[in-house]
């Protein structure tokens, strides 16, 4: 058989210590992607200092709205108990 690949825990501990840890990961890779996309709507890529083709600023501001807005629809209520964010 062979080894499992992610979570591998030995006691009840680990598990609480590993999921709490990815979802406290994932949690600020939520609100950091929404500070970006929040960031982004009122901000000119194509100019100083930023100097992105116009076809660069559609990509980088589509990717991160776009991610942003699948991250919203997720149900936070159980995240949320889990790591103690109320």
């Amino acid at each position: 058989m062979a080894d499992p690949v992610g979570l591998d825990p030995k006691t009840g501990d680990e598990v609480n210590i590993q999921t709490g840890t990815h979802l406290r990961t994932f949690v600020d890779i939520k609100e950091t992607i929404g500070h970006d996309a929040d960031w982004l709507l009122g901000i000119d890529l194509k100019v100083e200092p930023y100097n992105l083709s116009a076809d660069a600023e559609t990509t980088i501001k589509s990717a991160i709205q776009g991610l942003d807005n699948e991250l919203d629809t997720i149900d936070m209520t159980f995240i949320n108990r889990m790591t103690g964010l109320f």
